[in-house]
């Protein structure tokens, strides 16, 4: 928007000093025309009177040489008698038989500029011919330094019109960019950025708006979490329970369970507590990981009679932009999306790849594969009756660590769970 202010201020203003410019540098031409040849019949004139007394050649030619033209030589005088006194340059005799025939006085142009011819009557019958010879650079004398003084004087009030629009324009549009950057900081997960109030009402409006609806965002936020918070907390009771009725029962393995389900729960609430704008120190070793969840998973696909496989090509440590945890609870999410959706004793393959700067995790599986794979991939779509929430969270980690989720076809005929991160260090 500046440079279209700048544009069209360049080109309004460009017309103005044209229309302006233009006719006053013809003017200053016509007026320095005008001068010189006013001087020329000057000149003619002062010779008149004494014509009248004599016309002894050695009276007018003194005579002729006290007027400018004739000290510049350019003075001419023809007697009655066709003698010449003064300038001696070749002249239009066609001219100089119309001035002394008719006795009017006239100007031609030449090809060297403009000569002025005056009769001057003698007696009855006797007609002496002047002319002044007035070259262009006297037609022209100061011409050129005016059109250098308008040029200048156009060149400044665009100079000035420019920089008078361009900080009119900055008054706009630097309240414009602020509201763009605080809009795209927003966007960008910064709940804290806040627009500078200024500039034209109408935009210092938008501004206000735009805080206030940060404000009410901050404000919804913090009651989401707070609810997520509260939930986690309501889950301890029956967890609780589950505890104590595992260890009367004497089963160990419920007992760890509950207890990396309370662990689980307790990091919830943390990051359900933790504010806004507190930054989450995110980092772990994908390798290790995979390794971890896939011998959890793959006791349970022993007692499922799963036959599975676990790979990482090359060997860890392959760090991503996750929290352990994270990376754990997508990956739990991959591998219990396997044990949920296909039949028992389906057999499975995860396998763990770095290809340049990602590293590509891949969850295969033999089963009847996704019919939709695009739509599970969004929160509220699964087509079983769930929440729909568990692929829809793996990809919500992936995009957290600047990554995809993708959902392919499985060399083994069923689904292909791709997660693909970039690395953010070698570990090496």
């Amino acid at each position: 928007m500046r440079r279209r202010l700048l544009l069209v201020t360049l080109a309004v203003t460009s017309l103005l000093v044209a229309a302006f410019a233009v006719p006053l540098g013809l003017l200053v031409r016509d007026v320095a025309r005008d001068r010189a040849i006013t001087d020329a019949e000057r000149d003619l004139a002062a010779l008149a009177p004494v014509l009248a007394v004599t016309t002894e050649r050695e009276l007018l030619e003194a005579a002729i040489s006290r007027t400018a033209a004739g000290a510049a030589g350019r003075l001419s005088l023809w007697l009655p008698d066709g003698s010449l006194v003064g300038d001696r340059t070749a002249a239009d005799e066609e001219a100089v038989t119309l001035a002394r025939d008719r006795r009017v006085a006239f100007s031609r142009e030449t090809a060297s500029g403009v000569d002025v011819y005056t009769p001057v009557l003698l007696g009855a019958d006797a007609v002496a011919v002047l002319r002044v010879r007035v070259p262009q650079s006297l037609l022209r004398d100061g011409v050129v330094m005016s059109w250098a003084i308008l040029a200048v004087l156009a060149a400044a009030l665009l100079l000035l019109a420019v920089v008078a629009t361009d900080r009119l324009a900055r008054s706009v549009t630097r309240p414009a960019a602020d509201l763009a950057s605080t809009s795209r900081a927003l966007a960008g997960g910064d709940v804290h950025a806040r627009a500078e109030i200024g500039g034209p009402p109408e935009i210092a409006a938008v501004g206000t708006a735009l805080n206030a609806l940060a404000d009410r965002l901050d404000e919804l936020l913090a009651a989401e979490r707070e609810r997520v918070a509260d939930l986690s907390h309501r889950l301890r009771t029956p967890l609780t329970a589950l505890r104590l009725t595992a260890e009367s029962q004497a089963i160990p393995a419920l007992v760890a369970d509950v207890d990396r389900l309370e662990r689980e729960i307790s990091e919830l609430i943390r990051q359900a507590r933790r504010p806004l704008h507190e930054g989450v120190a995110v980092g772990c070793d994908l390798a290790a990981v995979v390794e971890e969840r896939a011998a959890f998973w793959g006791a349970l696909a022993d007692d499922d009679g799963r036959a599975w496989t676990c790979a990482v090509q090359p060997p860890g440590p392959h760090v991503v932009a996750l929290a352990a945890s994270d990376a754990a609870a997508a990956l739990d999410v991959l591998l219990g999306n396997v044990f949920a959706h296909t039949p028992e004793g389906t057999s499975y393959a995860v396998a763990l790849a770095r290809r340049d700067a990602h590293v590509v995790l891949t969850v295969d599986d033999a089963g009847p594969g996704i019919p939709h794979p695009d739509a599970v991939l969004h929160r509220g779509a699964s087509a079983a009756g769930s929440t729909g929430l568990g692929l829809d969270i793996a990809a919500a980690s992936a995009r957290l660590a600047g990554g995809e989720l993708r959902v392919e076809r499985a060399p083994l005929g069923g689904a292909r769970l791709v997660l693909d991160l970039p690395v953010v260090e070698d570990g090496r």
